[in-house]
């Protein structure tokens, strides 16, 4: 076999070697991608997966350019959650496992059993456990948590990241019928059936990775809001346009000494930033350009005609035009908001824009009569505002939720490992007899639905869209907690959860502080995080739970790494001794 082409192939150094160089390239790319795609996608993608996927290795290339200088845009969050594109790249499962192949291929071809050589291969046998460990551990370990309050009883922990769509059906004398179905199940035109259903059928209808619901009125009040965002845009430019102005007439001033028009412009710079940190309005927005302005002609010898003057500068005016328009929306959003007060509550998308249209009725038929101008806000607004209602109206015709959050507002997915997604689906379920209804469902809110398309007599299920549970087969209740920090710093000493461990066999108060978790049930409980009021009083804490059935495994290979090193530094330490004690005889 030695002679074998491809056996030396797979033992040649050469491998060996271009197998260590994509490890090193998987590394530093992985590490690139986790700012764009977060640390668990970025990890999955690059190292718990057979091959890279063009759009991760998109992601980390754009990332890598980016130290040299060189600005581009970012993968999109649609396209990292997505699908992950062609292989472009080995991934890290394929690497480590021909590498390993690589490493064993060459000691079968080179083994040579001698006792002098012995730790040596003990001591390799031990690494190889603890890399077969480490795959092991990719793939079976969950790691999840626990956040309780004082008094607070759980039997469960949450999944960082997976949810699930859980439909209950309470059995009286029994424990509940349950029914969980996983997120990634939940995929636009995607149809559900379960044998325990009773029947019913659910169909993906719409589905957002990360959204909030939305009342009618809270509808109004983002658009209110993001009218304010753009017209916040426009006056920092103003502002900035105004910096640069008066910078420059301070480089004139400095080449050109005038102690009493540095003075003055001292002063209009103090009036500058005083302005600057208030809530702007356009009247003193336009005084403010008017000072910087008459200090041009000051600086500059300049007439008040002057194209050079900030105040007669197209471009200025253009973006106080602009300043002005979304002023005015907002007036109109909140004249719509007194019309309309009481009425949005639990509107469809049909009384939303009756609502809009009469009142665009109201405003041309105001007493006395409206201006052109107010009747061209109010049409740009009730176009804009039935526009914005008719692409987030969520389309639900049955259950509390949907018929309270009529709207849903789709949000930018978040990678980082301290936010979480809150998705939502809208859901249409059909019973047996054909009948159905459309429920929104939301990780944001943990209110359970009643679904039932039988009437009274059929079976009552309760539904909830929530964070993946993990059952741990006995209770945790939170006693006390200690949140203990360095005098006058803000830096944390230790956190320290008192719980009590209640199942069958026993009943047991437990301390879980930093380096000293909870072991039970196979799962590990350490101290996570602690969580403060407004007031400043500990009253949460988080514990993580890491279930790994491959412990074991990295304990065993250290054992037998220190075994192997421990029999070679022996077996070298009685032959020197031999061999000193041969040549004081001689």
């Amino acid at each position: 076999m030695n002679n074998n082409p491809f056996f030396k192939l797979l033992t040649s150094l050469w491998v060996t070697v271009i197998l260590l160089a994509f490890s090193l390239a998987i590394i530093f790319l992985g590490t690139m991608a986790q700012e764009p795609m977060g640390l668990n996608i970025a990890v999955d993608r690059f190292f718990k997966d057979w091959f890279v996927g063009s759009v991760a290795m998109e992601a980390a290339l754009r990332k890598t350019v980016e130290l040299f200088g060189w600005n581009v845009a970012p993968v999109t969050s649609e396209r990292i959650l997505g699908n992950p594109g062609l292989p472009v790249f080995p991934g890290g499962y394929l690497v480590g496992g021909l590498l390993l192949i690589n490493l064993l291929a060459a000691y079968y071809q080179r083994f040579e059993w001698s006792a002098k050589k012995a730790g040596t291969y003990i001591s390799h046998f031990g690494i190889i456990t603890l890399l077969v460990g480490q795959i092991a551990t990719d793939i079976f370990q969950e790691e999840s948590f626990v956040d309780m309050e004082r008094g607070d009883r759980r039997n469960y922990s949450v999944s960082f990241d997976d949810n699930e769509m859980v439909f209950m059906l309470p059995i009286e004398g029994q424990s509940n019928r349950v029914i969980s179905i996983p997120e990634k199940m939940l995929t636009v035109g995607s149809k559900i059936t379960h044998p325990e259903l009773g029947g019913l059928t659910l169909e993906v209808e719409k589905y957002w990775v990360n959204a909030k619901p939305m009342t009618a009125d809270q509808l109004v009040e983002l658009d209110n809001q993001n009218q304010a965002d753009l017209q916040k845009e426009v006056v920092d430019q103003i502002f900035g346009v105004m910096n640069f102005r008066i910078t420059e007439m301070e480089k004139y001033l400095n080449e050109n000494p005038d102690s009493g028009q540095r003075s003055e412009l001292t002063r209009l710079k103090g009036r500058f930033f005083e302005i600057q940190g208030q809530q702007i309005q356009l009247r003193v927005l336009a005084d403010l350009l008017g000072l910087v302005g008459e200090m041009e002609m000051s600086v500059y010898g300049l007439e008040d005609s002057s194209k050079r003057l900030v105040f007669n500068d197209q471009v200025i005016r253009n973006m106080l035009i602009k300043v002005r328009a979304y002023e005015d929306q907002r007036t109109i959003s909140n004249l719509f908001t007194e019309a309309t007060k009481g009425r949005l509550r639990g509107c469809t998308l049909r009384q939303f824009e009756n609502n809009a249209t009469d009142f665009m009725v109201k405003i041309k038929d105001f007493p006395g009569g409206s201006s052109d101008k107010i009747l061209n806000n109010t049409e740009k607004y009730v176009k804009r505002i039935k526009g914005r209602a008719k692409i987030y109206y969520a389309g639900t015709d049955q259950g509390q939720l949907g018929q309270f959050f009529r709207f849903i507002q789709p949000l930018q997915p978040v990678f980082s490992q301290n936010d979480r997604n809150l998705p939502a689906a809208l859901l249409k379920v059909t019973n047996g007899k054909g009948k159905s209804g459309k429920y929104l469902f939301t990780c944001s809110s943990d209110f359970q639905q009643s679904v039932n398309m039988d009437g009274e007599q059929g079976d009552k299920w309760k539904a909830i869209f929530r964070p993946k549970r993990h059952y741990l087969g006995f209770d945790l209740t939170l006693v006390d907690l200690k949140w203990e920090k360095y005098r006058g710093t803000e830096i944390p000493k230790n956190f320290q959860s008192r719980v009590v461990v209640e199942d069958k066999t026993e009943t047991r108060s437990v301390d879980i502080f930093m380096n000293n978790p909870l072991r039970k049930g196979g799962q590990t409980f350490y101290q996570f995080q602690m969580n403060q009021n407004q007031l400043g009083a500990t009253v949460q804490t988080v514990l993580q739970v890491v279930k790994n059935p491959n412990w074991i495994t990295a304990y065993i290979g250290c054992v037998i790494v220190s075994v192997g090193l421990l029999y070679q530094f022996i077996y070298h330490l009685v032959g020197f001794s031999r061999k000193r004690r041969s040549m004081e005889k001689k």
